[in-house]
């Protein structure tokens, strides 16, 4: 089957504008996460557009990501894996990026690179990323040139738990530990929740790309990515007759469907099936039947205009990030980095 791309538009306005709603409400100051290519939705312009509103700190994944942003910023880029080996502690500090530390291997693989600086993570109760407390206490820190001391919160998208109360305990009884060095505590709702689970440093995640920080709580911020997946084409079923892969949809009336050009292959969570939504001109219509690897179909029968040739929205400001994910019992973070590279970026 030939499949049209689909595209990905970027409100670069709201992607600022979602910015500087962390800026405004972080004490210190903001940095910004972009690993997994700023979240599926381009790195290299993320970057831009932050260092122009004067963000200075941007976190990757990997040091594969860091190579893929250096060359487009002056701020200081971590790593936060930390080093795998010696080679990638090597080209590190070659490239003068930052590591962030996550073990006294890491520690060890560091120390070897000569004075130069670094993150450390401490591991304060997500047992994810970090070092323990235990060994925290018996490395020799004073030998190290740590610029920043990290944490992360597990639950910042519940604010009431009581899970980010005590993170934040623990990481103020290590951070006596380190004087004067620069904290790092705050993503995208530790930020929003108070200044006790910010840091020095903030690091705003998905809430940049217009994900609602938040599990239970309304979205304040704007939409910045809208996917949009083109007609290829439309036909009349007949009441009675089946629709898509399995025949898991029966027409109860006549229906006008449109098959639109994206699919599980692009990043569109199969579990829409039967249950999603898309939508054009502001008209709202049902993904029926088995979504399949190249394409979706949809009940236009309300939408008497639309014809092979038009884009319908996917996610965007009538189907919001936060619904797709929630329908598709997944989180918006995996519904922005699964859309897929035939999406075209504009």
């Amino acid at each position: 089957m030939y499949t049209p791309e689909g595209r990905l538009l970027f409100d670069e306005g709201a992607f600022v504008a979602n910015y500087n709603h962390f800026s405004a409400r972080t004490a210190g100051t903001t940095g910004a996460v972009v690993k997994a290519d700023a979240y599926g939705t381009g790195a290299i312009r993320a970057v831009r557009l932050l260092e122009e509103e004067g963000c200075g700190h941007f976190f990757v994944a990997s040091l594969r990501e860091a190579i893929a942003i250096e060359q487009d910023t002056k701020g200081r880029i971590y790593v936060l894996s930390g080093p795998l080996n010696a080679a990638a502690a090597h080209e590190m500090s070659v490239r003068k990026l930052i590591p962030v530390l996550n073990s006294d291997y890491q520690v060890s693989l560091w120390r070897q690179c000569g004075d130069l600086p670094c993150a450390v993570q401490v591991d304060t109760g997500m047992q994810r990323l970090g070092i323990s407390l235990q060994i925290s206490d018996t490395i020799e820190w004073e030998s190290m040139n740590v610029c920043l001391l990290m944490t992360h919160l597990a639950c910042a998208d519940t604010p009431e738990h009581p899970l980010n109360e005590k993170q934040c305990l623990t990481f103020s009884s290590v951070a006596r530990n380190f004087p004067d060095v620069p904290t790092s505590i705050g993503n995208s709702a530790g930020i929003l929740n108070g200044l006790e689970f910010q840091g020095d440093i903030t690091r705003p995640g998905i809430g940049l790309y217009g994900g609602n920080p938040w599990r239970d709580r309304s979205n304040p911020l704007e939409t910045v990515v809208t996917c949009e997946g083109v007609v290829i084409q439309t036909r009349t079923v007949d009441k009675g007759d089946s629709v898509g892969y399995g025949a898991s949809f029966v027409a109860r009336e006549s229906l006008r469907v449109a098959t639109v050009g994206l699919g599980y292959a692009d990043g569109i969570p199969w579990s829409l099936s039967n249950r999603g939504s898309v939508a054009f001109e502001g008209v709202r219509m049902p993904v029926i039947s088995q979504i399949s690897m190249d394409a979706t179909q949809v009940d236009c029968s309300n939408h008497a205009s639309i014809k092979e040739g038009d884009y319908v929205q996917f996610i965007g400001e009538q189907v919001s990030l936060d619904e797709v994910a929630r329908v598709a019992d997944t989180i918006p973070y995996e519904v922005l980095t699964n859309l897929g590279p035939r999406i075209q970026r504009c």
